[in-house]
């Protein structure tokens, strides 16, 4: 469970059971159990809070422009959460393809590209057909109690479970939380309880049976493919119908609805549904407005928040300029905000590519290079607020692990959100209803085995669905190029590939003469030739007849296919061959397709070796970076790291280079040349400063301390000290550097007497970190020294009553 979850009424956090769980765990086992028994909660249990959320930009004085945000006991929610996630287990096996909300292993994209699949088949056959929208009242809410115990045995539940779900929906009661008053608690009657880990999975079992009746209506007709009818896909209470009898499947669709509504209080509210048609008549269209309430767009409709065209040429257009005017004009206006350098870093990975992400993934389109490149040179302009580039691109780029800042690659994420789709395609039948249309739009070839021909030995494509062609022309383009496989690959299938003739016509999933075999890589099992004896071969009809297994060794013994099924797959083929879409698919493949790249020297660091006569070794450089990551949780803190590792400071050599005829002396006065390493360490007037805060150092550790510019300037770490210690150093040396930044450009060295002020600031940066994350013994730990030091008053006083004007 997040240990910084809001607690419910009773204050209890999660931290509280966690830090005491030797004492109350047994508690909570045996009140767990006892539920599961049949037993009952108190009404105090049972009690939520809800706290009122304005909606920005509305008036405050209307109720309903706020939104609320139900908090219920953190014991309550550990039970659930227990029993959510043993549900998740069976989650699949119970839920029709056809619902991916909430259901693991199932995402929101896979609705949008299917329906576009299904526009674009609409459009191609000249098929009349409606797209409906439902819009569901309150559906959450609405959930009746009755009806979702029957279910739940109706579909086998065990009794414990079942109970377990009475008890929690017994007397359930809500309070609103509105400052200086006294909260009123009243009773709910109806609806899955907001916050409850458990409320997802159960309104997905209490709409299942709806959705079971509307597929299974004889009088409602979809779109029929090979043996599959596509009717509907649902995102939790978002539903949508792809009918394409409109005049008699609209009828049977509303008393599907009402009928169910009767049983479990689940409403449609039918004035606000919305559809978009495709090749219907003017007269359908009017007979459709005039017997139902309903909004029939003639453009298009918005579902999950994706634009679906009745024109799927417009898919495009309908949704990636207003997304890229959006972000254009979002990104304008946080640069009035005084934000941090890192901060704008941040504000792109958390907020504009996971709305980007998520556009890459539900849009089945090609999106044009250009409109890549302008938001990217849009983001370029937000992070350096239209000033000249301190930072190169590349470096940027790069992963934090890799000595860059993990700024989001745009072309990259694309790629990968693309790709994520192609290891979808390798999903077994049955699993992803998109992928079981795309291959039967293929049919007889299956996108997941043609790809890994050479584009030259594959079967003819006999389709121009959009969402497949962007697939496979993505996928030419980075097949090799990014090394995510060898052509040809032992990926390759054995039946309509050119190079194997008596296999040509046979259909893409069966496997050769009733066996398996399907790549080239199973001809090889433990790099020998599959004997005629294998139960994979002496199962099949091919062991009656000998000529198919002459006829497939033969196959294999060419040069070139022996050598491709011997090949080692690469990670992204034993992503496909797992047949699995794996948690954080994308940032896996994000993260193969940057490491792939051609990473240049890092500039900074050959600059820094060739500064201190001394090249690091790449372990070194990864402590370094480490360290740039995790001097403090303050992003200040951070940045001043960082920017001193990325020598994004100017010096007077720099500004004589961009001033000619400035002087390039340093500007302390010294008389020496002012470059990166001098104005930082080697100016005789920052000898002091620099020894005092060794000093001071050792004083703090009790150890003798080497004067190390890489530990001092860049936090390496210093073999002969502990992990903590070399943590409290990098606080000391980061306190000194933003001491020393603070007066760059001064014609004085900065003043020693600053340092104290600045550790006490990351102090007690730590320490309010600490608290709010219930880490403070880890915060002790570090800073033990210190505090002992600070308490004891021996902060090296004599140093800085010493403290002489350079």
């Amino acid at each position: 469970m997040k240990p910084h979850k809001a607690p419910g009424p009773d204050g209890f956090t999660y931290h509280y059971y966690k830090s005491h769980s030797g004492i109350l765990g047994p508690h909570l086992l045996s009140m767990f159990n006892n539920l599961l028994e049949g037993g009952k909660l108190p009404a105090d249990s049972l009690l939520a809070s809800i706290a009122l959320i304005p909606k920005p930009g509305k008036d405050k004085h209307m109720v309903g422009n706020y939104r609320p945000i139900s908090l219920i006991n953190t014991d309550l929610k550990m039970f659930t959460k227990i029993l959510s996630k043993r549900l998740d287990l069976i989650m699949g096996t119970l839920i029709h393809p056809d619902q991916v909300g909430f259901i693991p292993g199932r995402q929101a994209y896979e609705n949008t590209r299917r329906s576009a699949d299904l526009l674009w088949l609409a459009s191609s056959s000249n098929t009349p057909s409606l797209f409906l929208s439902l819009d569901a009242e309150k559906a959450f809410d609405r959930a009746e109690w009755p009806f979702l115990f029957t279910l739940l045995s109706h579909l086998g539940f065990p009794p414990p479970f079942v109970r377990a779900i009475q008890a929690l929906y017994s007397i359930p009661t809500a309070q609103i939380i509105i400052s200086g008053t006294d909260p009123l608690p009243f009773p709910i009657r109806n609806g899955t309880r907001q916050g409850c880990p458990l409320s997802p999975a159960l309104f997905a079992l209490f709409l299942e049976p709806l959705l079971q009746h509307l597929r299974k209506d004889p009088h409602i007709a979809g779109f029929r493919m090979g043996d599959q009818e596509y009717k509907l896909s649902a995102y939790a209470d978002d539903i949508l119908l792809s009918l394409t009898r409109p005049l008699s499947s609209l009828p049977a669709v509303m008393r599907r609805l009402d009928e169910f509504s009767r049983l479990s209080g689940y409403k449609v509210n039918i004035t606000k549904s919305e559809a978009v048609a495709t090749h219907m008549s003017q007269g359908d269209l009017d007979t459709i407005r005039g017997a139902y309430p309903i909004r029939v767009s003639p453009t298009s409709i918005d579902y999950l928040g994706i634009a679906l065209p009745s024109n799927p040429g417009d898919l495009y257009d309908k949704n990636f300029p207003p997304l890229l005017s959006q972000l254009k004009k979002d990104l304008e206006s946080w640069s009035k905000y005084a934000i941090s350098w890192v901060g704008r870093v941040h504000c792109i990975k958390m907020n504009v590519l996971p709305r980007l992400l998520f556009f890459f993934q539900a849009l089945p389109c090609a999106l044009p290079s250009e409109d890549i490149r302008l938001l990217q040179s849009t983001i370029d302009h937000f992070i350096w607020q239209g000033k000249r580039h301190r930072i190169a691109r590349a470096t940027l780029y790069r992963p934090k692990d890799a000595g860059g800042l993990g700024l989001p690659c745009l072309f990259s994420y694309y790629y990968a959100a693309q790709l994520a789709q192609i290891v979808a395609w390798h999903s077994p039948k049955g699993l992803h209803r998109w992928v079981d249309l795309e291959r039967t739009l293929m049919h007889p070839d299956h996108p997941h085995l043609c790809i890994w021909l050479p584009k030259p030995q594959r079967p003819l494509l006999r389709t121009t669905c959009p969402a497949i062609l962007n697939s496979i022309r993505l996928w030419d383009k980075l097949a090799t190029k990014c090394d995510l496989t060898s052509l040809p690959s032992p990926l390759s299938p054995v039946l309509r590939n050119k190079d194997f003739l008596p296999g040509y016509n046979a259909r893409a999933e069966d496997g050769w003469m009733g066996t398996t075999i399907r790549r080239l890589y199973q001809l090889f099992p433990g790099g020998i030739f599959i004997d005629q004896k294998d139960p994979i071969i002496s199962g099949s009809s091919a062991n009656t007849n000998p000529l198919p297994y002459f006829q497939l060794r033969a196959f294999a013994n060419q040069r070139l296919i022996k050598e491709a099924a011997l090949t080692p797959l690469t990670p992204f083929e034993r992503l496909c061959q797992t047949g699995s879409y794996p948690r954080g698919l994308i940032s896996t493949l994000y993260r193969s397709l940057t490491t792939i790249l051609d990473w240049k020297t890092l500039r900074y660091v050959a600059a820094w070796e060739a500064d201190l006569g001394e090249s690091l070794e790449a372990e070194d450089w990864a402590d370094i970076w480490e360290s740039m990551r995790s001097v403090s949780v303050c992003t200040t803190h951070q940045e001043q790291l960082i920017k001193t590792i990325f020598r994004w400071y100017v010096t007077p050599v720099q500004m004589s280079r961009i001033s000619p005829g400035t002087p390039d002396s340093c500007w302390r006065g010294c008389g020496a040349r002012g470059t990166y390493i001098h104005m930082w360490w080697e100016c005789p007037t920052l000898k002091t400063f620099w020894s005092q805060t060794h000093t001071l150092a050792m004083a703090v550790l009790s150890k003798d301390i080497p004067m190390d510019p890489w530990a001092f300037l860049l936090s390496r770490p210093l073999q002969d000290l502990t992990r903590q210690e070399n943590k409290l150093l990098a606080k000391i040396t980061l306190a000194a550097r933003r001491v020393l930044a603070e007066s760059w450009n001064g014609p004085r060295a900065p003043s020693f007497t600053r340092l104290s002020s600045k550790m006490q600031d990351v102090c007690l940066m730590d320490e309010l970190t600490a608290i709010s994350s219930h880490t403070l013994p880890a915060y002790y730990n570090t800073w033990a020294p210190w505090i002992a030091q600070m308490g004891e008053g021996r902060i090296q006083m004599d140093i800085l009553q010493n403290d002489l004007p350079l």
